[in-house]
């Protein structure tokens, strides 16, 4: 950037020295061109013979005031190519210079080349940049945009995974519950099994004694009695008189119901067993197809969670390569900014003075040509 200011300023000061420059060469035109100067030429030319030294004094002085007026310019700027031009108008012929305005005038053509060369390269290159600027501003654009999308997909995830997380939580308390549960429900199983076959145990032993009693006859009973009496008789002692005879006696009415109710008891015992079996089946396939499926769905949102790390890892590498590239795009932005203004700085001077310089040069070559076609009409050779 201080390189682009030192050399916009030694632009400028060469193009107020030129432009010095052609106002000394303008006035030395304008003085050789005067009517008063025109016409004493004239004279010189159409009465050489009869006022040879008139004229030359004439010339001579026309030279002097040419002369002055450049080395008081040439004193002022310090170019020392007014300064031998001046000298040239002072004691050179015409011819000298003539060759002299032809070098000035291929400068200032030169000089007119370079500056059309300097505005189309400003156009140019200005345009350019805007170009560059534009499309590196869409970039930017089209990062920001890009990194918004994956910020709230790195949201979206976290929040996933953290439900995910919570439910494989929550899932494996409630299976630590039904575990629990589970537990309790079993052994209410157990005591219930345990409590209903000693019920069943006490019960048969209680029908089998009863059916010792309830389920004879009175002859069965009587003969089971005195078959005890008899093997507790002496051998070879009489027998001893008959008893006398009982009233015929049947058995308790009530006993056939007792018995029938206590086989029922037995039944009933029974079918509760068998309904806490099936009940008990029933519970603990519930509970490992609760575990079975609680696992799945703890497998599932495991995997969910892998995958959706993985993701947002992946987009949270995305967006610090997008933060990246849009960092750089903007750098890319501020440099060209810079190269922007650098260039302003070059060519703004040009860009807005270019017609008028361009018109003003033409006119100074308009009249250097003009005073060297005066020149070559006259001969002091």
């Amino acid at each position: 950037k201080l390189r682009c200011q030192s050399t916009d300023k030694e632009y400028s000061d060469r193009v107020a020295e030129r432009q010095t420059e052609i106002s000394a060469v303008s006035d030395a035109i304008s003085i050789l061109t005067d009517d008063d100067n025109a016409e004493t030429m004239s004279r010189a030319m159409n009465f050489l013979q009869t006022a040879s030294q008139r004229s030359r004094a004439r010339t001579v002085a026309v030279r002097g005031q040419a002369a002055t007026l450049l080395y008081q310019v040439a004193a002022k700027t310090g170019n020392k190519l007014i300064a031998a031009l001046a000298t040239e108008v002072e004691t050179d012929v015409f011819a000298k210079v003539k060759k002299a305005i032809d070098d000035m005038t291929a400068q200032l053509k030169k000089e007119m080349e370079e500056e059309v060369k300097h505005r189309d390269f400003c156009v140019n290159e200005l345009d350019v940049r805007d170009k560059e600027i534009a499309k590196k501003e869409r970039e930017v654009q089209e990062f920001d945009n890009r990194i918004s999308d994956l910020q709230l997909s790195i949201e979206e995830f976290t929040k996933e995974i953290e439900a995910a997380t919570k439910e494989i939580a929550e899932t494996k308390v409630q299976i630590k519950k039904a575990g629990m549960n589970r537990e309790e429900e079993n052994a209410d199983f157990q005591a219930t099994i345990n409590d209903q076959r000693e019920t069943q145990d006490v019960l048969h032993k209680v029908l089998t004694r009863l059916s010792v009693v309830y389920g004879k006859t009175q002859e069965e009973r009587l003969a089971a009695s005195g078959a005890s009496s008899l093997a507790q008789q002496e051998p070879g002692a009489a027998a001893p008189p008959p008893p006398p005879g009982f009233d015929k006696k049947e058995n308790n009415k009530g006993s056939t119901g007792v018995l029938s109710m206590i086989e029922g008891l037995i039944d009933d015992s029974k079918k509760v067993e068998a309904d806490a079996v099936a009940a008990e089946r029933e519970a603990q396939s519930d509970y490992e197809n609760f575990v079975s499926d609680s696992n799945d769905s703890i497998s599932r949102q495991q995997n969910s969670i892998t995958n959706k790390s993985e993701a947002k890892a992946r987009a949270e590498e995305e967006l610090s390569q997008a933060k990246a590239d849009r960092d750089s795009a903007q750098g890319d932005i501020d440099r060209l900014h810079n190269v922007v203004s650098d260039l302003h700085n070059e060519c703004d001077f040009t860009l807005k003075n270019f017609e008028t310089r361009q018109k003003a040069r033409q006119d100074e070559l308009d009249g250097m040509a003009q005073a060297k076609a005066i020149l070559s009409g006259a001969n002091f050779d």
